[in-house]
């Protein structure tokens, strides 16, 4: 915005997310954030409801003479989706870090005429979601690698990347409201639709609880192509049957065992096995509900019978050996830390081919390496230029980077139907004294694609943040035949 522009309706949304910012000091925000794995977002929730209360019971709006506050407060008080909305903006920019543009909810549906300039694709791809919190993070990268292949492949605009939040949806699988990126002014916009839009292709993504229930539901209303679909996704969702398979393809997967509710007796059993197992739910994401345990530990038995109450909620458990022999070195502190690299494979119409990915380092050598762990993210070239194994530096090569590309490839081929998906790989060292990836599981709805870089030939080499070019070369042969075919 050029300086002193008075601040519209939709932008004025945006000020009122940093007014509601304003409400809370930094010693709040710091103890929420603090207690964001901890199921912080209902109370913070409340926090805020309670500010924007209060910010419409005063006069502040009103005497702000550059805000359109006469439009902004009709809003604000005739719209519980608008209220709903900008509490969502202002929780997410509490929880997390700013990844993405900021995003202006309109206030009045959009015509077809005035999506024409920011929408000028001919197919149109819609990202399907339900947990609203964090997830233009997740969906800024593949917007922006769809425009880049556009740009450089095509020469012009083919394909909208555009989402939808499931309560957007009309029971014939049409869009009536949408959020998209605006590439002029370098925002997201979020608007309702006068006339709804029906999609030419979907993905499913950041789709919250209950999210194998909801793809299911969802999928079979929306009569398009899907990036996702749900017979090989509830393959990728149970790690017991995807285990299976890949070890069936010579592939190297940890030691498991599936664990039935109450069956503590296998699970006993598995645990005198093994020096140090890992137990999660079976079709759980995200490193939720992960915990190691030691054959040696005095109150081992005792744990994991606890912990095992906690997984069989969500069904069946299972058990592994852990594997993640390779860890990481910090090179500031010296300390070891688990590492598992997240590789997010797309699909170019013939093959899956390996093209972006992050590593995930848990807090120690005993934590899992998972953000819900309370784990961090970086970038895939840092974490393998400090490996570490049995308390001594190791490097990895070309050679061995071609192997993890290769299996991981091969990994990916299992779930043909998938366009995207991401696998949850460790490293070991095998027999011969060579590092191996070791595969743990398969993602059909990926998270984490803002911390997403490019991978080449070479991992060291210096990589530019996105997730994934050759998927929307793929997708754009799908398109209707009326489109102009793509050069080759």
């Amino acid at each position: 915005m050029s300086a002193n522009s008075p601040l519209g309706a939709d932008e004025a949304g945006v000020f009122v997310k940093y007014l509601l910012l304003e409400g809370l000091d930094s010693g709040e925000i710091r103890y929420w954030r603090v207690r964001r794995q901890a199921g912080a977002g209902i109370p913070l929730r409340r926090r805020l409801e309670e500010l924007l209360s209060a910010v419409l019971g005063s006069n502040e709006l009103t005497a702000m003479p550059w805000i359109e506050w006469k439009s902004l407060t009709c809003s604000l008080l005739a719209s519980s989706c608008y209220r709903h909305r900008l509490i969502d903006l202002a929780l997410e920019a509490v929880l997390s870090e700013p990844l993405a543009p900021e995003l202006c909810v309109k206030s009045a549906p959009s015509s077809p005429h005035e999506l024409s300039s920011a929408l000028p694709g001919a197919w149109n791809h819609a990202v399907i979601f339900a947990s609203p919190v964090f997830f233009t993070h997740e969906f800024y990268p593949l917007a922006v690698d769809a425009c880049v292949h556009d740009s450089e492949h095509v020469g012009n605009p083919r394909i909208n990347v555009l989402a939808a939040h499931i309560d957007w949806l009309t029971g014939h699988g049409q869009l009536k409201r949408i959020l998209y990126l605006d590439f002029t002014s370098g925002r997201f916009v979020e608007t309702d639709l006068d006339v709804p839009m029906r999609p030419d292709s979907v993905q499913f993504l950041c789709l919250g609880s209950q999210e194998r229930k909801k793809h299911a539901a969802i999928s079979q209303h929306l009569k398009c192509v899907q990036l996702n679909p749900v017979s090989p996704s509830s393959l990728a969702d149970d790690k017991a049957a995807t285990l299976a398979a890949w070890s069936a393809l010579g592939l190297e997967v940890p030691a498991y065992q599936e664990i039935a509710p109450g069956d503590l007796a296998a699970a006993f059993c598995f645990l005198d096995s093994f020096a140090e197992i890992v137990v999660k739910p079976n079709q759980a994401t995200e490193g939720e509900h992960v915990a190691f345990f030691q054959r040696s530990q005095a109150r081992a038995r005792l744990e994991l019978e606890r912990h095992l109450e906690c997984c069989w909620e969500q069904g069946a458990a299972i058990a592994q050996q852990r594997r993640d022999g390779v860890c990481f070195r910090n090179p500031a502190s010296g300390a070891n830390q688990t590492l598992a690299l997240r590789l997010n494979l797309a699909f170019d119409g013939e093959r899956h081919c390996l093209e972006s990915g992050y590593a995930q380092l848990g807090q120690d050598e005993q934590s899992p390496a998972a953000c819900g762990r309370g784990g961090h993210i970086i970038p895939v070239a840092e974490a393998l230029s400090s490996l570490t194994y049995g308390g001594r530096p190791i490097r990895l090569d070309s050679r061995d980077w071609h192997r993890v590309r290769e299996q991981a490839e091969r990994a990916a081929a299992l779930f043909e139907e998938l366009m995207l998906l991401g696998l949850d790989v460790l490293l070991d060292i095998d027999l011969h004294g060579n590092i191996m990836p070791v595969f743990l599981e398969a993602n059909p709805r990926p998270a984490g694609l803002s911390h997403s870089r490019l991978l080449a030939d070479d991992p060291f080499m210096p990589a530019q943040t996105g997730v994934s070019i050759k998927l929307w070369r793929c997708l754009n042969r799908a398109r209707p035949a009326t489109l102009i075919p793509l050069p080759s």
